[in-house]
């Protein structure tokens, strides 16, 4: 949908969040659409009575009337009937989507929001709508729109959870086994960033129709037909397929078919004058071995997927056969990492922030490393989720704001300036009871200058009981702690509770600033959160820059606030005794 096209719709947005509501706002009117803003469930029905929207996006929960109401009324008038609404909550779970849909939603879409892919989900929901509008005579027509991806022709997830259902009844009956593939496109994100959104979709045709041709092409389903088939090929959504296989046989026939996909997928695709390779990571859930249901066949599958992923992707991974290596590999790293905080395998990294106005650094953000003797340093990515899992989390937050302050100290002997150093905190830590009195016992012992910590929490962590954080940031605050909240914009902050919060720093996530030089959404939303900082007289960190169009965009967006900027251009996390010439020097702007 061009801009020109899009600048005829009308979208009702409707939130009492001002904070969403103004980031939604930007994003879609950078795209050429034209919003009408609602704050509550009266004023939304009221509004789309006098403007007859092209589509609706509803927040579930709104004062006077809840959004599930708001939905069921439209859906009650005679335009509304086939109207795309799209309901937006911080939930998640299986009850608020089964709710949403009952009440007549076309979609659902959980916080926090992925910004710049909104306006690909709005797009093909209006796609959808106009077809459906075109075809709603036809009943055959309009039974494919609720059971098909527009976009590639295949079964959606709709429809192969029930078929999923149906084949599990079957296969109890006759006593065979029964397979669910995942299947996930690697590495498919660069795509879209590097060739455009266009290109994706070309690229997940191509998949589609691979699939569709190189497996038991008799068997397979097609456009409009809802028969029982041994083998099923269905889109998930985004870069995600799922392939059923009734009737499977033994593993080494389901082995030999994951084999087949990787081999057909890797073949080079070819779209305009590019020649792509992509790749696809697979995970296998046998019935009745790794589930007796869809829900849990489908999840089962979706992990043995990531397993596939995190092993090198371009691979399967079979859930049963996979999940006692994975256990093993876990208690080991476990136990690896209990270790390592009494013998010191664990180091602290640095990355500078550069003030975007002067060139000078007076500041850092403390990474956390892993050593380890064999394998040399373990990523962040392996071996933090285990810690959370397991709540060494708590311990080695503790280590690292110890070490944090110590280095502190030692940089204000060492340059005879105030260097600050900002500390992740996860919110499991920041959560317990002692806290507070724990972290100010490390700020006396250590001797250090309070203000010249910074302590990083997430959006979504403030953001998960506010009100009690509230009193605990306040807490944090009357030692005089900084505090920042990392990956602004991927949550879903309330104006009325930012203003509450003592923050001092807005740090926007590297999500918006990899295109900011080229697209406008994602300029139009770093402008928003920094005319929000402005306005609450907060300082903005902006971190991923890694090009000098990124820096000069970010520069130009955000030259009436405070700004520091972390990322590749200027330097990678490195050791604190290779971070000198950094604090001495500067770096020229």
């Amino acid at each position: 949908m061009s801009k020109a096209a899009a600048s005829k719709k009308l979208i009702l947005v409707c939130d009492d969040d001002k904070t969403h509501i103004l980031l939604m706002s930007q994003t879609l009117k950078a795209e050429g659409y034209q919003v009408v803003e609602a704050c509550d469930g009266e004023q939304a029905l009221a509004l789309y009575n006098e403007f007859s929207p092209d589509i609706v996006l509803l927040d579930v929960n709104m004062p006077k009337i809840d959004g599930y109401t708001v939905c069921q009324k439209i859906r009650h008038t005679q335009r509304g009937r086939d109207l795309p609404i799209l309901m937006i909550t911080g939930s998640d779970d299986h009850t608020s989507i089964e709710q949403a849909y009952t009440a007549g939603a076309t979609d659902f879409l959980p916080k926090p929001i992925k910004w710049p892919l909104i306006k690909h989900r709005i797009k093909y929901m209006l796609r959808s709508f106009d077809i459906q509008k075109s075809l709603k005579d036809s009943q055959e027509e309009l039974r494919y729109l609720a059971y098909f991806d527009p976009l590639t022709e295949l079964p959606n997830r709709q429809y192969i959870k029930k078929q999923i259902q149906t084949f599990i009844g079957i296969a109890k009956r006759a006593e065979h086994k029964l397979a669910v593939m995942f299947i996930d496109i690697d590495s498919f994100k660069r795509i879209n960033e590097t060739l455009g959104f266009s290109y994706g979709d070309a690229v997940l045709k191509e998949v589609s129709n691979r699939l569709n041709t190189h497996f038991r092409e008799g068997d397979i389903i097609t456009r409009g037909s809802l028969v029982e088939n041994e083998l099923q090929v269905a889109r998930l959504g985004g870069d995600e397929f799922t392939l059923l296989l009734n009737d499977c046989g033994e593993d080494a026939s389901i082995v030999e078919i994951a084999k087949r996909i990787n081999a057909t997928l890797s073949e080079p695709i070819t779209i305009d004058q590019y020649s792509l390779v992509v790749t696809a990571s697979i995970g296998i859930a046998i019935y009745p071995f790794d589930g007796e249901d869809a829900e849990t066949l489908l999840k089962n599958a979706d992990a043995a997927m990531y397993n596939a992923k995190s092993s090198g992707k371009n691979g399967f991974k079979l859930h049963s056969h996979d999940l006692t290596d994975r256990c093993l590999n876990r208690l080991k790293l476990e136990e690896y990492m209990r270790e390592s905080l009494e013998v010191d395998n664990f180091e602290l990294f640095y990355q500078v922030k550069v003030d975007a106005s002067t060139g000078t650094t007076k500041s850092a953000e403390a990474l956390l490393r892993l050593h380890h003797e064999e394998f040399g340093l373990i990523s962040p990515g392996e071996f933090i989720p285990v810690a959370e899992d397991t709540g060494l989390i708590v311990d080695l937050g503790y280590w690292v704001i110890r070490q944090a302050c110590k280095q502190i100290v030692k940089w204000q002997n060492e340059f005879n300036i105030p260097v600050s150093i900002s500390v992740n905190v996860s919110g499991k830590q920041v959560s317990q009871a002692n806290f507070v009195k724990r972290l100010k016992h490390i700020l006396l012992e250590t001797n250090v200058d309070p203000s010249l910590l910074e302590i990083e929490l997430t959006e979504s962590i403030v953001m998960g009981n506010a009100e009690e954080n509230i009193v605990r940031l306040n807490e944090i605050k009357s030692l005089g702690v900084k505090l920042s909240i990392d990956d602004f914009g991927t949550g879903y902050s309330s104006l009325n509770y930012l203003k509450r919060f003592p923050i001092d720093n807005l740090k926007i996530d590297r999500s918006f600033i990899t295109d900011i030089s080229s697209k406008e959404e994602d300029k139009a939303i770093v402008s928003a959160i920094s005319a929000l900082a402005d306005a609450l007289s907060l300082n903005i960190v902006v971190e991923g820059v890694e090009t000098k169009e990124q820096l000069m965009s970010v520069r130009e967006i955000c030259k009436d606030s405070p700004t520091l900027i972390q990322g590749f251009y200027f330097a990678r996390p490195e050791p604190a005794d290779k971070c000198k010439t950094s604090f001495i020097k500067g770096f020229q702007i």
